[in-house]
């Protein structure tokens, strides 16, 4: 037995259909203890209009109704917001609009004659799934966010083709789209250079069979040669549960900065203890000399 608390409710909007008087008195009567308000109408057709102008956070309609059928009613509701969860009352006798209700995406019915406690249950559990869609569309967005302002550059492949590329990675390679970034990674075996890579063979079959090092790689670019001298180095990673390969490329720049850092502090740090270390003189002049020629 469901037992629920009037507060789980209380900021809820409601669409009730019903054509039949009786039934409509009943249930609107117990949902009214509940939802913040309750919308009503006594077909399709006004409870269409009452959705346009209320936007309710759920709609529960009868199927078999006079002027617009619930199912009817509720196809031209997904029009105007296809995440709108929809709840049909059903007899036993309707299995056929049953059908058709899975058919729109319906997957929530009560069956006739209702059950008090039922129906919350299912209301609660509607606006919860809605709920969470709602949440993982927000966080998706959000993480798509912090990787396209990401300095890396990376993409996500779904079998052999790219589903994800960030912002930074199809603006440094001249692509304007992820279209346009996966025509050219399932046509063209060179857009980008591996050193060890022997002729004919592909690169990502090669670092994919190579997981367990990284990879010093160059973009490849006949618009703009100077820019794609660049060199990267690039991991792999597959998610078996999710089926995804995901590739990650770290400029290689980012490595010498890092050890001009290092260097120069225990330079700093030598020299202010009196010490004159000439072999991280040395190392540091390798690393510029390097710098300068890339």
């Amino acid at each position: 037995m469901h037992s629920f608390n009037k507060e789980t409710f209380k900021d809820i909007t409601l669409l009730y259909v019903e054509d039949d008087e009786m039934t409509l008195e009943e249930i609107s009567y117990f949902l009214k203890r509940y939802v913040k308000e309750l919308f009503i109408a006594k077909d399709g057709v006004e409870g269409l209009e009452l959705f346009k102008k209320k936007r309710p956070d759920i709609v529960i309609t009868d199927i078999q109704m006079p002027k617009l059928n619930g199912l009817n009613m509720a196809e031209k509701i997904f029009e105007i917001d296809p995440s709108i969860p929809i709840v049909i009352t059903t007899a036993h006798s309707e299995s056929d609009s049953l059908s058709k209700a899975i058919e729109l995406g319906i997957d929530k019915y009560l069956l006739k004659p209702i059950n008090m406690q039922e129906i919350l249950a299912i209301i609660k559990k509607s606006l919860y799934l809605d709920s969470l869609e709602k949440k993982n569309n927000s966080y998706e967005e959000y993480i798509q966010f912090i990787l396209d302002c990401n300095s890396t550059f990376m993409f996500v492949m779904n079998s052999n083709n790219v589903e994800y590329a960030n912002k930074s990675l199809l603006d440094l390679m001249g692509f304007e789209n992820l279209d346009t970034f996966n025509e050219q990674i399932n046509k063209c075996k060179n857009l980008f250079d591996i050193e060890e890579l022997k002729a004919n063979e592909n690169w990502i079959d090669y670092v994919i069979a190579n997981k367990q090092r990284r990879h010093l790689v160059r973009l490849k670019s006949s618009k703009c040669e100077k820019l794609f001298k660049r060199e990267f180095y690039v991991s792999y990673k597959y998610f078996e549960k999710m089926n995804k390969s995901v590739f990650v490329f770290v400029d290689k720049n980012e490595e010498k900065l890092d050890k001009i850092h290092n260097i120069s502090n225990k330079l700093v740090n030598d020299l202010n203890n009196g010490i004159s270390n000439e072999n991280l003189m040395n190392e540091l002049k390798s690393i510029l000399n390097i710098s300068s020629r890339n």
